[in-house]
């Protein structure tokens, strides 16, 4: 077990059990931990409190597990993917689902570590050092708890930089899966790209606004900005929409939610533009009765959040340009850099220019798959808005 020594009055964030550690925290590491050690946090008093990962080349230097001055071992990883799996079974939010994460970071107590489970599949995403090494491990408790046939590893390449680290992809355990996996969402039919997808291939973090979408669909003209494989439009689909334009910039995902869309019954409803969402929103055209925008994040770190807000606002008044009167909009943001005050304030500031009265009905987030630890407000990282122009 190696030491890590705190500067002087840098303890405060721990003592309140938050999981991030900064480098620019520590006065000293006693011996030389390799990449995913164990490591022991002391104040600069000498007061022990707690365990996490070390990642000599991140900023996030330590991702604390444990608190207190009991050492854990790796079975606490295993136990807490086990505890983490029987939670989302005994949650009646989450009843009959096929499609749901299984492990959500810090807000099941595994900072670095993302699982999601499509029907027999389970997509595992290391993004910390620390998980990365114990990928063996981790598999296997996955593999028990979930009784999945199938174990992917999904590489973030972002991830693996920052903590310097390999790059890897590939099989985990059982039967190989296959590229597509097709999943029913609450009578919505998908095909999950799990091998080349953008996170783990789905969004699942937007399934209960997809729900609120199938809601408020019914003979309305509906515009998904950022549509990437038709998740928003095949909800609106289901829900009797009169008419579907999709807008998303790939092709690849544009030519998935175009079969999505088929699966559904949907093809003749739909308009699929191959294009940029911020240039369609700009542009003038036809008014829209229910309007989704969810692009994807513009703010990864705080010094991106003056450009992210400009163009949160830029699409947001596209949007309220092109919603007709009584028209429903759904708006996200999907960074913690932008949380909900200041989103509120950008929408706001897209209706005046806009000269739109626009009332807000409801705050969006993720479902309950995806818990947020109150001592990491960070994981609340996806802000949402139903407005009505």
């Amino acid at each position: 077990m190696f030491d890590v020594v705190l500067k002087s009055g840098r303890d405060r964030s721990l003592r309140r059990r938050h999981p991030w550690l900064r480098g620019d925290s520590i006065e000293r590491v006693d011996g030389s931990p390799a990449p995913g050690d164990w490591v022991r946090v002391h104040a600069a008093s000498g007061e022990t409190l707690g365990y996490g990962f070390y990642s000599p080349a991140s900023r996030l230097r330590v991702r604390m597990l444990a608190f207190g001055k009991e050492a854990p071992g790796d079975e606490l990883v295993e136990a807490r993917i086990a505890a983490a799996i029987a939670k989302r079974a005994s949650d009646p939010l989450l009843a009959g689902l096929e499609a749901l994460r299984l492990v959500n970071a810090e807000g099941d107590g595994l900072p670095g570590l993302v699982a999601d489970r499509y029907g027999d599949v389970v997509v595992v995403r290391p993004t910390s050092a620390g998980m990365a090494r114990r990928r063996d491990a981790i598999a296997d408790a996955l593999r028990r708890a979930s009784g999945a046939r199938s174990g992917v590893l999904r590489a973030d390449a972002a991830a693996a930089r920052r903590e310097g680290i390999a790059v890897e992809s590939g099989a985990l355990w059982g039967e190989p899966a296959p590229e597509r996996v097709e999943i029913d969402e609450r009578g919505r039919r998908y095909h999950v790209d799990v091998a080349h997808g953008q996170k783990t291939g789905f969004y699942l973090d937007q399934r209960d606004a997809r729900d609120l979408v199938a809601r408020l669909a019914a003979g309305r003209r509906v515009l998904d900005l950022f549509a990437y494989t038709g998740g928003f439009a095949v909800a609106a689909a289901r829900g009797g929409a009169a008419s579907l334009t999709l807008v998303e910039s790939s092709a690849e995902a544009l030519s998935l939610a175009r079969e999505n869309l088929s699966r559904n019954g949907a093809p003749d409803r739909a308009e699929l533009v191959r294009g940029d969402a911020f240039e369609y929103a700009r542009a003038p055209g036809e008014p829209f009765d229910l309007i989704v925008v969810d692009p994807p994040p513009l703010a990864r770190a705080h010094r991106d959040v003056p450009a992210a807000s400009r163009a949160y606002k830029d699409v947001l008044l596209g949007a309220l340009r092109r919603a007709g009167e009584g028209a429903w909009l759904l708006g996200f943001a999907c960074s913690h850099h932008v949380g909900p005050e200041l989103f509120a304030k950008i929408a706001a500031g897209a209706a005046v220019d806009a000269a739109r009265d626009v009332a807000v009905h409801g705050v969006l987030g993720a479902p309950s798959d995806h818990p947020v630890s109150l001592h990491h407000p960070e994981g609340a990282y996806l802000t949402g808005l139903l407005l009505r122009a």
